[in-house]
This record gives C-alpha cells, sequence and structure tokens, in this order.
C-alpha cells in the first residue's frame, strides 16, 4: 500500500506543478480568482509532498527520519487548512461579479481554519490531532475527530454557499465547483473509515484539474479579452487628445499659408505630420520613453500653435537635463491645458515655460504659464480639470511611481511639476 500511496502522491505533486507553472506562465493577468486557484494548486502541491515522509520514513529510525515525518506532517496538516480557506475564497470570488457574497461566509471560514491550524500546531507538543511515536510510527491522536470536525464545517459552510448563490451559477459550473467538496470529502471518509489510504491529496488533484480545464482556463481567455478591451480603451483615450478642433484649426492654418507663405506652409506640414507620428508612436509604447522624444513631440505642438495664434503665444525652453525617460504623452497635454485654459484667456496672450531639473531623488519637469491661473478652489476638482491632466497623473503613478503638482494663482498663472523618481535612488 506505501507504494501506492506514494504514487499518488507523486502524480498529485505533479498535477499541481504542471498547473502552477501553466498559471505562472501567463503574464500579465493579474486576477484575485487566478491568485487564489494558484494558491490552492500550491498548497495541494505541499499536502501531497508532506505525505510521502509518512510512508516512506515510518518505523525507520534514522536520527533524521522522525525529524522528517515531523516536517512532512506539518507541511501536509497545514496546507490542507489553506487548501480548504483559498477554496472558500475561490467561492466566493468566482459568485462575487454577479452576486454580493455576504462577508460573514469568509470570516467564519477565517475562525475554523484558524482553529484547525491552532490544533495542528499544539499537537507538536501534546500529540492531540497527530504524534509521531518513539518507533517513528505516524499515530492519530485523542482529538483527531476534531480535527476532521473543523475540515468538515468549512465543507459544510461551501455547501451553505452554493445554496445561498445556485441561481447565478450555470449547472455546468456548479456541479464542476461542488467537485472540489465531494471529490475530498468521499477521499477523507475512506482516510478515516481505512488507516493507511492516502487518497486526499489525488482527489484534490482530480477536482482542480476539472476546475482548470472547465472554469479557470475559460476566465484566462475572458482576462485576455478584458486587456484587449483596455488596450483599445486607452487607445481611444489617447486618441481622443487630439482634439478635433485642433486638427481643423491648424488644416486652416497650413491653407491660409499656403496662399500667403508656401515655405511657412511647408514647416507647417511638417510639424504638424510630427505632431501625429508623436501621438501615434506614442499609443505603441506603455513603458518610459527618452525625454528628448517627448520634447520634440511638444514642441511640434507648440509650433502649431504658435503659428495659429502668431504674436500671442511665446515659448522659452529651459531644458537642463535631458538623460532621463518619462511616460509617452506626459507633457503635451500639460502644455496643452496651459495654452488653451491660461495663455488664451488673455487677450493679449502670454508666456509658455518649459523647464527640466533635478535633484538627489528625482527628475523635474516644470511647466510654467502666466495666463488667468485657477481659484484655489479648484485645483483639485477632477470633475472641472482637463481629462487629459488626469490622464498624465495615473500614468505617471502607475508606469514610474511619479507625480503631478499643481500651484496656481489667479491672475498670475499656473506652475504644474512632474516628479520623476530616480531608479538609482537609494
Amino acid at each position: 500500500m506505501t507504494a501506492i500511496n506514494v504514487t499518488l502522491d507523486i502524480y498529485s505533486a505533479l498535477v499541481c506543478m504542471i498547473l502552477c507553472g501553466s498559471l505562472f506562465s501567463a503574464q500579465g493577468k493579474k486576477a484575485r480568482l487566478r491568485l487564489y486557484f494558484l494558491l490552492m494548486c500550491m498548497f495541494n502541491f505541499g499536502m501531497a509532498l508532506g505525505d510521502i515522509p509518512s510512508w516512506t520514513c515510518s518505523g525507520f529510525t534514522r536520527s533524521w527520519y522522525p525529524v522528517a515525518q515531523w516536517i512532512g506532517a506539518l507541511v501536509f496538516w497545514l496546507c490542507s487548512t489553506g487548501m480548504l480557506l483559498f477554496f472558500t475564497a475561490y467561492l466566493i470570488e468566482y459568485l462575487s461579479p454577479k452576486v454580493h457574497v455576504h462577508r460573514v461566509f469568509w470570516h467564519v471560514a477565517l475562525v475554523l481554519g484558524g482553529m484547525h491550524i491552532a490544533g495542528v500546531l499544539l499537537s507538536v507538543g501534546n500529540g492531540m490531532f497527530f504524534t509521531i511515536t518513539a518507533e517513528n510510527v505516524y499515530q492519530r491522536g485523542d482529538w483527531f475527530w476534531f480535527s476532521q470536525l473543523l475540515p468538515l464545517l468549512i465543507y459544510v459552510l461551501d455547501i451553505v454557499i452554493f445554496a445561498f448563490y445556485h441561481q447565478v451559477l450555470s449547472m455546468r459550473d456548479f456541479h464542476i465547483l461542488s467537485s472540489y467538496i465531494a471529490l475530498p470529502l468521499v477521499c477523507e471518509l475512506i482516510q478515516m473509515t481505512h488507516f493507511g489510504v492516502s487518497l486526499l491529496p489525488a482527489g484534490v488533484s482530480v477536482s482542480l484539474l476539472l476546475i482548470y480545464i472547465n472554469i479557470q482556463s475559460e476566465q484566462e481567455l475572458r482576462l485576455e479579452r478584458q486587456e484587449k478591451e483596455l488596450a483599445e480603451a486607452r487607445i481611444d483615450i489617447m486618441l481622443s487628445q487630439i482634439q478635433p478642433h485642433f486638427l481643423y484649426n491648424s488644416l486652416t492654418a497650413i491653407r491660409q499659408l499656403c496662399d500667403e507663405n508656401p515655405a511657412q506652409a511647408k514647416e507647417t506640414i511638417h510639424d504638424f505630420a510630427q505632431f501625429l507620428r508623436g501621438n501615434m508612436n506614442s499609443l505603441k509604447s506603455k513603458a518610459p520613453i527618452p525625454f528628448e522624444q517627448e520634447l520634440s513631440h511638444v514642441e511640434n505642438y507648440l509650433a502649431l500653435e504658435q503659428q495659429r495664434f502668431q504674436g500671442r503665444l511665446h515659448v522659452n525652453y529651459e531644458i537642463k537635463i535631458r538623460n532621463f525617460s518619462i511616460p509617452p504623452l506626459t507633457i503635451q497635454p500639460i502644455v496643452e491645458n496651459a495654452v488653451r485654459h491660461g495663455i488664451l484667456k488673455r487677450e493679449a496672450g502670454g508666456t509658455v515655460t518649459i523647464q527640466t531639473k533635478e535633484n538627489d531623488m528625482a527628475y523635474l519637469v516644470i511647466v510654467e504659464d502666466d495666463g488667468v491661473g485657477m481659484q484655489p478652489v479648484m485645483q483639485n476638482d477632477h470633475e472641472h480639470m482637463h481629462i487629459g491632466i488626469e490622464n498624465v497623473r495615473e500614468r505617471l503613478a502607475a508606469i514610474c511611481a511619479g507625480t503631478l503638482t499643481f500651484y496656481s494663482v489667479p491672475d498670475k498663472g499656473t506652475t504644474v511639476v512632474i516628479t520623476i523618481p530616480k531608479e538609482d535612488r537609494s
């Protein structure tokens, strides 16, 4: 029987390794449901490995065999608790998009799991759940029945969750998910009545395979579709920043220049083409780009605006630092905001100044304008702030842990400070 038990444990461990490898290789798909399933596989892997010393070391008296027995038994028992808890978490998370699952279920599961873990740890000293005899033989303790009751109550809790929320599950999903209750329960009942038989890791592995093939793989495909939809939404948002009226006005200005100043029209067309290319290139990159590339894009934008508003828009570049990277389309929306909502609100126009600096911790990009400024109460009012600015703030935080800060004085102008942390900071 020992050979059969060890073979089943090795089979279970290999199945869980394959499932874990498959989940780890699915890069970029960060989902709580996937994490819980991964933990279920990892705990069953630990349970299978922890069970092997119970059969291969039992009865042998070499000095390290009892240690292997104790370690294996602890790993098996603790992993069995984790396996149960994270199935409950998986079930709740699977249901959560369709129905609100009351948190009391998870809290009860945690209490039961905590009691089980406490009993396992106490068993090292008092043998209440299990012990290893002087002859290095695994033996059930006087409170072994209680060690089985606690997992049974967690299974009952899962059944109650099914009973409360079964209406949001398809019959197929109900059968697949409930296999994680039915198969381990059958295996545990056999083990309790036939000491020396080890079926639990194998039963859980079969259930994990069923869930992975029929449910989790579909979740992975759904995540891929969601990522594609998010990417398309991101493109839509960034394309919306090329304002239709800006394109129309730029083309109108170019048409007028074709009659008045063909040479200038040719130069403006070049700036316009470079501006569009900069936007298109930015859509292809999620990673930071060289500051020079972003600055070139801003220069093309400002050249077009200066052509439209001759005499009203002035630009001042104070570029001291260039050798750093910045998320794409970071500076242009800020400069556009300064031009449209600051400078051009003044009849006489004004100046936009772009500076770069650095300190020990970060690179700084500063965009200043001497336009009409904003009222203090409006500085943090997201509902009235240009959507491009908020887009910049969110991407700075997500891509490089950067920040964006506003300083504005009514009738004096606005200053925006972009902070890019240095990667080699201590």
